[in-house]
């Protein structure tokens, strides 16, 4: 397995990509806004109050007053744009990338939340948002989204909305297609094969990228179905799967695999999971480290500078994405896209945005000298 890579990382190549880094990438198909709260321990007056800082305070008090009731203010911390498309689109489109952004905006038109990617991004829209409140905390968040819009939506609705011919002419030429989140649409398997089957098989797409996000809501036969279908995709074109750390936990345990604290086992183990389902990568991304297995290159890690102070944390798995799909267009190492992605996630929670090229390279140069 390479080790921590930043020390062997030619910065001067990865700079060289980023400055010149060109391509076309493909998004879809989900559209979320974000109700985004906190939630408050005691309040002491009306200017003044003590929020719960951590999930863990929170799940606590919700276990000691089982058998009864309890009531937490809210305040509201933001509303914003979310899901899959929007957060990993938001990077690419900050690096200059002009994203297609195919997902769900409004019924009849695109929300006004949407209108910040109408100038770095394609907007294609196919419906109404899902709307999803989430409670934030500082290390991590609890997300409660109603997905009727997006557990309804198939392939035929798709070309209903859109039209066969238009279809075509959105994916032609397409360097990347991403699809998230698996997870939220029971019509995945239909809705891939037949993008696959109808527009990309005659393409020369580089990757396909997947985040299936939250795993646990379906069945281990439902995933293992999915595989099966990706992995037959896979022999025509690369496929990467994505999976933070809770969602790789879960995903080993399905092939009696587990996460431990030996990354060296953990490649392995990720190594031996990706042969099984047939793909070309598995990345794994913590707030600690990132971790991929590759057919073609094995197994590489490296070390993340874990932020103790986030501005933000909703996202920052979508900005690993959205870094790792820019970092896929062209000629780059597993070492270094996953040097990309870490610091395009680092540069996010410290800042509450996504990092522009210079910001990109700037955030790289500081990781190479600190983690070396």
């Amino acid at each position: 397995m390479k080790q921590n890579g930043w020390s062997d990382l030619n910065l001067n190549h990865v700079i060289d990509y980023i400055e010149k880094v060109d391509g076309k990438i493909i998004l879809g198909i989900d559209g979320f806004i974000d109700q985004v709260w906190q939630v408050i321990e005691t309040r002491i007056s009306k200017d003044e109050y003590k929020i719960i800082d951590k999930m863990r305070q929170f799940g606590e008090i919700i276990v000691n007053r089982g058998g009864g009731g309890m009531a937490n203010e809210l305040i509201k911390k933001r509303r914003s744009c979310g899901g899959f498309t929007a957060n990993t689109g938001r990077v690419i489109g900050n690096l200059g990338l002009s994203p297609i952004l195919l997902g769900m905006y409004g019924k009849d038109a695109v929300d006004p939340i949407f209108n910040e990617f109408k100038e770095k991004c394609t907007l294609i829209n196919v419906g109404e948002p899902v709307i999803s409140n989430i409670l934030e905390f500082s290390d991590g968040k609890i997300m409660m989204p109603y997905l009727k819009e997006l557990l309804d939506f198939d392939w035929n609705e798709l070309v209903s909305i859109l039209g066969y011919e238009n279809l075509k002419m959105i994916f032609a030429d397409a360097d990347i297609v991403s699809l998230g989140y698996w997870s939220n649409m029971p019509g995945f398997d239909e809705l891939i094969t037949n993008i696959y089957d109808n527009y990309l098989i005659e393409n020369n797409t580089k990757r396909m990228f997947f985040d299936f996000a939250n795993i646990k809501k379906r069945s281990v036969e439902a995933i293992k179905e999915t595989f099966n279908v990706l992995g037959g995709l896979n022999n025509r074109i690369p496929m990467t799967l994505s999976l933070n750390e809770h969602e790789a936990v879960l995903l080993f345990s399905y092939f009696d695999e587990e996460i431990t604290e030996n990354l060296e086992q953990v490649g392995i183990a990720a190594a031996s999971i990706r042969e099984k389902i047939n793909l070309d990568e598995i990345i794994i991304h913590t707030p600690h480290y990132a971790l991929a297995a590759s057919k073609s290159e094995g197994t590489a890690f490296m070390v993340q500078d874990y932020c103790l102070s986030p501005v933000v944390t909703t996202g920052a798995g979508d900005t690993f994405n959205g870094g790792y799909i820019a970092s896929c267009l062209n000629n780059l190492n597993i070492s270094e896209k996953l040097a990309i992605s870490n610091a395009a996630t680092r540069f996010y929670v410290n800042n509450g945005f996504p990092p522009d090229r210079n910001q990109l390279i700037e955030e790289i140069k500081r990781l190479t000298e600190k983690l070396s």
